[in-house]
């Protein structure tokens, strides 16, 4: 008889029944499931896909990835944009003396405009750089999008154990309850003592505890899930899916190949190695000088009649050739280059310890499922009907009973680190979804100018 499915109350009454206590009250014990979740929260449940779509809406990191691309295309249009144009007015030797005493408007009265003609490219390489930033912020986006997604999935999985927890819990409360009044019946026809008794209290009272401490497991974890979501008024409610993960195992050469070519992280390096490649080609064409054009039409007192005056200027670069941004530039370029490999060497560290982690958990969970949970229920079954045939005390039983109970617990563990792990190395290690994205890394006196370059 496999008295570990049996509810509490019919488990009470066979066990009374084999010691010849039999106890009307539990002649009409029915058996019942293990206890679930209150009605409340029961009422309505949510799958993995819709709270990640949820996130994906609402969680405000995801507006901060959106709006740094725009900040990365807005720089890119002022970049590229044109000189404006300079007009301008323009009188010689107004106010001299004239005849009678009067005073002349001068010899000369006129206007101008003015405009820089931008040479060598400056203005397209301009733009090309902050189009390079655009695309290292998309890149940034789709990384965020994975944190997002895979941190929804790992809060999914914490709330799905901490839920198993607490009907294991309340399974493990209603039987060491049941246990204390088994005690006190057998204390009154003689079969038990005052240690025994007390014994029993001790484990209800330790797992009125424990129950507690998985509902505020849960609690925590079911804050943590719609926090991530970004709906922090999303009650309590149940959650269905799979603990127990399906497929083949992960395996560690493929998962290195794949990391190494698909992460955000070592593209966004690299967009930022081709970053500082265009900025180099534009600071080299900086020491280029402009051409300043200047004209416009006048009246000539002087001389009457209309006149036209013009003016070209350019800058020579005799001092300042731009040597030391050119020199800079190529120091952020050989930065870049070192992060690249910088990020590499981290992945692979950040995936052995993942790797580590879903291997152990891995192990853990088969050894649970396949030797430690059967064998422990079976000990429990066995300390059940050696007792009912006199032959193991009832303490005996609660140990084996508690026992069964806490490796249960161990194996819900187990299967989240398992899972939690798994979502990790799969997700390419992006879990942490209210992380603000980082942006380009900024390139110091290079970009601080009021108008980019």
């Amino acid at each position: 008889m496999r008295f570990s499915h049996i509810g509490s109350a019919a488990r009470r009454a066979c066990i009374l029944a084999c010691l010849g206590l039999y106890d009307p009250a539990c002649a009409t014990a029915q058996t019942t499931p293990p206890a679930a979740l209150p009605a409340a929260q029961a009422a309505t449940s949510l799958g993995l896909g819709e709270l990640q779509q949820m996130a994906l809406q609402r969680n405000p990191t995801m507006v901060q990835a959106a709006a740094q691309i725009e900040i990365s295309r807005d720089k890119a249009l002022q970049a590229g944009l044109y000189l404006n144009p300079t007009l301008g007015y323009q009188g010689e030797q107004i106010g001299i003396p004239g005849p009678k005493g009067t005073r002349t408007p001068g010899e000369f009265q006129g206007g101008y405009i003015r405009q820089e003609i931008v040479t060598a490219g400056k203005l397209r390489l301009s733009r090309a750089k902050y189009q390079q930033e655009t695309r290292a912020a998309e890149i940034q986006a789709t990384a965020q999008q994975l944190r997002v997604v895979n941190g929804i999935e790992i809060g999914f999985y914490e709330v799905l154990a901490a839920q198993r927890l607490i009907e294991n819990h309340r399974e493990l409360l209603k039987n060491v309850a049941e246990g204390v009044k088994i005690t006190e019946q057998l204390i009154a026809v003689g079969q038990g003592n005052a240690p025994d008794l007390l014994q029993a209290k001790v484990e209800a009272n330790t797992e009125r505890v424990a129950l507690v401490a998985a509902q505020q497991r849960y609690r925590r974890s079911w804050e943590h899930l719609i926090t991530l979501i970004g709906a922090p008024e999303l009650a309590p409610m149940q959650l269905t899916g799979e603990l127990e993960p399906n497929g083949p195992p992960l395996v560690w050469e493929t998962e290195l190949c794949r990391l190494l070519a698909e992460s955000p992280e070592i593209h966004f390096a690299q967009a930022e190695v081709t970053r500082d490649e265009i900025t180099i080609r534009r600071e080299q064409v900086e020491p280029i000088p402009n051409i300043v054009v200047q004209g416009g039409p006048g009246y000539n007192f002087e001389t009457p009649g209309t006149n036209w005056a013009a003016q070209v200027s350019i800058r020579v670069p005799l001092f300042d050739r731009n040597q030391g941004t050119i020199r800079q530039a190529r120091s952020d370029l050989t930065r870049a280059h070192a992060e690249v490999t910088r990020m590499e060497l981290t992945l692979r560290r950040r995936l052995a310890d993942a790797f580590s982690r879903y291997e152990t958990a891995r192990e853990s969970v088969q050894v649970f499922r396949e030797q430690s949970i059967p064998d422990s229920r079976k000990a429990y079954e066995l300390y059940q009907e050696y007792f009912m045939k006199r032959r193991a005390a009832w303490p005996q039983v609660l140990v084996a009973q508690r026992t069964y109970f806490q490796l249960s617990n161990d194996y819900t563990n187990a299967l989240f680190d398992l899972r939690r792990a798994e979502v990790e190395i799969r997700g390419l290690l992006l879990v942490d979804g209210l992380m603000s994205p980082p942006g380009p890394t900024p390139q110091g006196h290079i970009n601080a100018t009021p108008r980019p370059r």
